[in-house]
């Protein structure tokens, strides 16, 4: 399932904003090419060609046979988008996922396509010999290219945006302070209040897996990441992440999946934060009829050790449950929803707040759009936090502190080239408190561009 790693922090410069106010060419410019025309050369008419189902299935064909799948998916995916009833393009839909090692969902769609009842006996007989295929040879491509044992994906990220809070403060002039028997306002000083202005974002993943022929598979994610903003360079951020996961799908039944990850965290204003997680749990693969779709789900256990080197006291350890439903179909619409509970327990006793309840839910879709050819994603998250005791006695006479987070961002996506992808987008943060001290709103705007390769 391709929706369940939806990492998409796309970035682009704003010189490439006018490339999304122009409409996609008509369906008439395109002159589809022969089938025997060198690849590159068809390549080269995707700005003509990239609302012409017929175009977008034959240059999706040839990627596959020069073993070019993830590409080829993205082709496909917009030729399903434009003219969904295509059992062969739906085929070689099948074929690319196979060879991105995602057997599971090529065999899901194949047994969706083979369960319509119209559907043509030579292109069924078709059907029934790829999974037979798949099925011998999970890493089988029908279309003759030598499989690889490891796949690589390489990405670079550049992000230019506006952010109306860089340092993550409350608006707040003055704090009330609660003594036995008078309340104080204690005066804030300027400084410390919300502090806007541009950064300049880069990210820089790897990504390898390698697929078995039982359907297991491993999976190595690392990404570098770094955020610079002359106006505030307390703000400026690095970090590092390494994710190593092992899953073993299972086709209609339960599976499992075991996984560890490390991050690290450092700001110009001093902050340093590591976290080590790890996580295992059940998950399951399954073709969804009535949403035309393949479909997976987790359920699973998670344990996090956060370090605040910065200021020790406030470390923790976090454990909790998790669950996620994502689907994916061949015409490009795909979504996801995850939630997660749990416990912060004080590494020191001294915590404010001691140990503190966490709960999230979270939803990512993402739809192709028609007007202008392009992916609308919409990504939102609501977390609530509560304290188990005062965070401190002079904050509403030692009340338990309890926030409400709610993020999001809104996202347009339009390819460029076979290997960029640019992007427009707007991200927002509302956290709610009981405590005014807690109280942090921040959104912006930002163009983007990433490159694979």
């Amino acid at each position: 399932m391709r929706l369940v790693s939806i990492k998409l922090s796309a970035l682009k410069q704003f010189s490439l904003c006018a490339i999304f106010l122009i409409a996609a060419p008509a369906h008439s410019a395109c002159v589809v090419p022969d089938l025997a025309a060198p690849l590159e050369q068809q390549l080269s008419l995707l700005g003509d060609c990239q609302r012409n189902p017929a175009y977008l299935a034959q240059v999706g064909r040839l990627l596959i046979q020069n073993g070019r799948y993830l590409d080829a998916l993205d082709h496909l995916e917009r030729a399903l988008m434009l003219d969904a009833e295509q059992p062969a393009v739906q085929l070689d839909y099948a074929i690319a996922l196979a060879g991105t090692g995602d057997i599971l969902s090529a065999t899901l769609l194949i047994d969706g396509i083979l369960a319509q009842p119209d559907l043509n006996p030579r292109v069924r007989d078709t059907l029934v010999r790829a999974k037979q295929r798949f099925v011998r040879t999970p890493t089988a491509v029908l279309a003759g290219a030598a499989s690889q044992p490891f796949a690589l994906n390489l990405s670079a990220n550049l992000r230019y945006g506006h952010d109306s809070n860089l340092l993550g403060a409350p608006a707040l002039s003055s704090i009330e302070l609660t003594f036995p028997g008078e309340v104080v306002q204690l005066p804030l000083s300027p400084t410390n209040a919300p502090r806007p202005g541009h950064y300049l974002r880069t990210d820089f993943k790897l990504e390898l897996g390698r697929q078995y022929e039982d359907g297991s598979r491993w999976e190595l994610a690392t990404n570098l990441m770094s955020r610079t903003s002359p106006a505030v360079p307390d703000a400026n951020t690095r970090q590092a992440e390494v994710v190593l996961e092992y899953s073993q799908p299972q086709l209609n039944s339960w599976g499992r999946y075991v996984g560890a990850n490390l991050v690290t965290i450092t700001t110009d204003g001093g902050t340093r934060y590591t976290t080590q997680g790890l996580a295992a749990g059940l998950q399951l693969s399954a073709l969804a009829a009535a949403l035309r779709s393949t479909c997976s789900a987790r359920l699973g256990v998670e344990l996090h050790r956060s370090d605040l080197i910065s200021n020790p006291i406030l470390s923790g350890h976090y454990a909790g449950i998790t669950g996620l439903l994502a689907c994916s179909a061949p015409t490009g619409v795909q979504w996801q929803v995850s939630a997660k509970g749990g416990r912060d327990f004080a590494q020191d006793a001294d915590r404010p707040g001691s140990t503190q309840n966490l709960n999230s839910l979270r939803g990512v879709a993402m739809v192709p759009t028609l007007a202008v050819a392009g992916t609308l994603l919409l990504e939102t998250e609501y977390t609530r936090t509560q304290d188990s005791t005062s965070y401190s006695a002079l904050l509403k006479n030692g009340e338990p502190r309890r926030t409400d987070r709610l993020t999001g961002r809104l996202e347009f996506q339009r390819q460029l080239s076979a290997k960029a992808t640019g992007t427009l987008g707007v991200e927002w943060s509302s956290q709610d408190s009981n405590l005014s001290l807690f109280q942090v709103k921040s959104w912006g705007p930002y163009a983007a561009l990433r490159l694979l390769w």
